[in-house]
């Protein structure tokens, strides 16, 4: 419809054109309003209750699907805990994966399903379900515990592991479980420095176990008697893992079962010392392996060049690389920085007995006699400790707790570790 006068509208009718006065297709203000006629009417009314009608189809359509949802729901529910007091793992599965596909957010079907998988000894199933429950449940922890332990055990995946127990601390920060699996795979694995840290971790909220202290006091200088088992299995499901592969060969060399007759042959997969520092020239524990050892036969050379092949930033966080330095000082005759540097491994290690003999016999040539006697004293202490723990061959069991623990309170006190010798204070105070 176009403009013509001021007072016609063009139009069409039936592809003519026609005029149309302008008054009667007006809506301008003032121009006058015609009311409906009743057929307009009647078809007004008609599409009203249409309208009304398919809103009510509707509403009725999502209340009948809710609460048919619902009833499904509660079927499910009652089914899954029905099924589980029968033991019908295989039904539990099938009914519980149905329940967690309408509630994915809710944590009991997830649970339900994670006990059926377990029966069936479906671990991935297991780890994937009980990773499902909502954080904030308060039966999360618990889970997370459940999730932890097939990782470790079942599944051979003890990296997951260690991410799993890390988000449950984060959760809750006193769960032991968490604390002794995670301290027990670094000890395992010689990342020394990340056991001695979540060791001080679990001090501090009154959640170390026994063998934290045995790991504490070693940290330097132990190979557990179990280190070539758990890294041979680990090694199964990471068959390239440099850490498992150094772990485990270390401790082979620390036995000196590889040149053993006796033994020699079940350890022919493992490579000859020098071959694993060509393979890994720039591993923490392979050098400080071969510090240890070249310091022992007097090779200053060997020991300066060894020394060169740690970067900085892991070599300063760590005992043993003070020590080597402070023997080459000393070696060399400069007794001030040889003194400087073995003061600082003894900050980094203070129950390492190797440094309090060093020590005392540092001071003692120096003429500084008073600190030789305290630094004798510390290392009569630790040594005894240590000749304790080397005695427990492979298992921990045979520890005497309340002795050890006495004994290491004392030591504790000598070398001014005050976090240490508060816990355990608490710990073995008859109240």
């Amino acid at each position: 419809m176009v403009q013509g006068s001021s007072d016609q509208t063009i139009g069409t009718t039936q592809g003519q054109l026609v005029l149309i006065p302008a008054a009667e297709c007006s809506l301008s203000a003032g121009a006058p309003l015609r009311s409906p006629t009743p057929r307009q009417l009647k078809r007004i009314a008609g599409l009203a209750l249409i309208v009304f009608g398919v809103t009510a189809c509707a509403v009725l359509a999502g209340w009948m699907w809710h609460s048919s949802r619902r009833d499904a729901i509660a079927a499910l529910s009652r089914q899954c805990k029905k099924l589980s007091v029968q033991e019908r793992w295989a039904d539990l599965a099938t009914a519980s994966a149905e329940w967690s596909r309408l509630e994915p957010g809710l944590a009991d079907p997830w649970l339900f399903r994670a006990e059926a998988a377990k029966e069936l000894k479906d671990w991935n199933t297991v780890v994937a379900s009980l990773d499902r429950v909502p954080r904030t449940d308060s039966r999360c922890p618990n889970a997370l515990v459940q999730k932890a332990a097939a990782e470790f055990e079942f599944l051979n995946r003890p990296l997951d592991g260690v991410k799993t127990c890390d988000e449950l601390l984060a959760i809750e920060p006193r769960v032991l479980i968490a604390h002794k699996q995670t301290v027990f795979f670094h000890a395992m694995t010689l990342q020394r420095a990340e056991m001695v840290r979540r060791i001080r971790q679990a001090i501090r909220v009154r959640r170390e176990s026994p063998e934290s202290y045995v790991y504490l006091v070693s940290a330097s200088w132990l190979y557990g008697g179990s280190v070539y088992r758990h890294n041979t299995r680990w090694l199964e499901g990471d068959p390239d893992n440099e850490t498992y592969q150094v772990a485990r060969a270390l401790q082979v060399y620390g036995t000196q079962a590889k040149t053993d007759p006796e033994h020699a042959a079940e350890f022919e997969h493992i490579p000859p010392a020098e071959e694993l520092l060509k393979k890994y020239p720039h591993n923490l524990e392979v050098v400080a392996y071969f510090l240890n050892r070249s310091i022992t036969d007097g090779e200053l050379e060997r020991v300066q060049e060894l020394l060169q092949l740690i970067p900085k930033d892991q070599a300063e966080g760590d005992a043993r690389f003070w020590r080597a330095r402070a023997w080459c000082e000393d070696t060399a005759g400069n007794v001030e920085q040889a003194e400087a540097s073995l003061r600082r491994a003894f900050q980094l290690d203070p129950y390492w007995w190797q440094i309090h003999f060093q020590l005392h016999d540092l001071m003692r040539r120096r003429g500084k006699l008073e600190e030789s006697a305290k630094f004798l004293e510390i290392y009569k202490a630790s040594k005894d400790l240590s000749t304790t723990i080397m005695s427990l061959n492979q298992s921990i069991d045979a520890l005497d707790e309340q002795k050890f623990c006495h004994s290491l309170l004392e030591l504790s006190k000598l070398v001014g570790d005050d976090e240490v010798s508060q816990v355990l204070s608490e710990r073995l105070s008859p109240d």
